[in-house]
């Protein structure tokens, strides 16, 4: 795992993986008012629908948090099974009653 800082704001991969498919990483990333986890999967050329991007994602607004931290965030995602990830995160934020957002996008990357 690697951690990036832009502007002053965390980002951590959890996953990033490539195969002759295509590229899957996942990220816990912050900005000023929000806390967002994202499952992306980016296939290419020649597989699925090429340049036909997927973003699975759960975004906290910060200021509803009740107490829970990034780091808190963090160690929960890092250490639960990959393929888990996404219901347990939900589990948690409904469980602390927390509210959240969350949605799968897709998206055409002409470039592919």
């Amino acid at each position: 795992m690697k951690q990036l800082e832009l502007f002053d704001y965390r980002k951590d991969y959890l996953f990033d993986s490539n195969n002759k498919i295509a590229h899957y990483y996942d990220i816990l990333k912050e900005t000023e008012d929000t806390i967002s986890y994202a499952e992306h999967i980016d296939p290419k050329k020649g597989y699925a629908i090429a340049g036909m991007e997927y973003e699975e994602y759960i975004d906290v607004k910060k200021n509803r948090l009740k107490g829970l931290t990034y780091d808190q965030i963090f160690t929960y995602l890092k250490n639960a099974k990959k393929e888990d990830r996404l219901e347990k995160y939900k589990a948690l934020l409904k469980f602390r009653n927390i509210p959240f957002e969350t949605d799968l996008f897709t998206w055409n990357n002409d470039d592919l």
